[in-house]
């Protein structure tokens, strides 16, 4: 893995290095020796942007893992996505064709990409949703996006609707790649376990008092309360089934 150097880029935008020595694991440290050599990027207000932490490695292997043939890549980030899916002991990539929308990243991020990948690289300046908003012009043996900031199941309608317009982007058999997509899924299912879980005169207000939420996340919880207004969930895992099966066909507004 070819790490990006450290140092100041002449936007203000900013590379550190950081020695990770421990990760938690389901609320369990493990320690790492040696430590790993991770990088930071911070915006140029200082605020951190991107990271290549443990936790975030093991999520690109398991994407890079299910990955083959000719590559859309939503996303250049710090370039991990590329070389673990290029990587003869990960995927099988062939050539990529990167869409980002940040010209500062792909000056900091590009040099050490195409030096590190054996693989064909094509980067363009542009917006990855619009360009799979607009008419098929190629197909691709698989499609991996990460244009979202955070996993926060608040996102579900915009990843939703980027969902389905790849989908006409890809070969018949090739695979499309959501970063974070299953753990967003997860969320929003827990949260609605926990709104269930209460009395049916106790959700409305609950969910309206919960402070660490969006209003956008509550407004996606509000239709699980029409759902089973008055109701108290006799059975749970049907109940949730049907608030997994509405996540996944939630969409952005036009």
């Amino acid at each position: 893995m070819a790490p990006i150097p450290p140092g100041a880029h002449p936007s203000g935008h900013r590379v550190e290095r950081h020695l990770v020595d421990a990760i938690p694991i389901f609320d369990r440290l493990y320690r790492l020796d040696p430590p790993m050599d991770c990088r930071l990027l911070f915006d140029a207000d200082g605020r951190l942007w991107m990271s290549d932490t443990p936790q975030e490695r093991i999520m690109m292997v398991n994407n890079g893992l299910r990955t083959r043939g000719h590559t859309l890549v939503g996303g250049l980030g710090l370039g991990l996505y590329p070389q673990y899916a290029a990587g003869e002991a990960v995927g099988t990539a062939t050539r990529f064709t990167v869409i980002e929308q940040s010209e500062v990243v792909c000056e900091i991020v590009a040099p050490t990409l195409e030096v590190a990948l054996d693989v064909p690289l094509s980067i363009h300046i542009g917006d990855a949703a619009d360009y799979l908003a607009g008419p098929v012009a190629e197909r691709y043996d698989t499609i991996f996006l990460d244009t979202w900031e955070t996993l926060d199941a608040a996102h579900l309608p915009v990843v939703n609707t980027l969902r389905d317009q790849a989908l006409r982007h890809l070969t018949p058999d090739g695979r499309l790649l959501l970063w974070g997509y299953g753990w967003m899924l997860a969320l929003f299912v827990d949260a609605c376990q926990q709104l269930l879980a209460l009395a049916p005169a106790q959700r409305a207000d609950t969910l309206h008092a919960r402070r660490g939420d969006s209003s956008q996340a509550i407004a996606l919880l509000e239709p699980v309360l029409d759902r089973f207004s008055g109701d108290p969930v006799d059975d749970l895992p049907v109940a949730l089934a049907w608030c997994r099966d509405y996540a996944l066909n939630l969409k952005a507004a036009p």
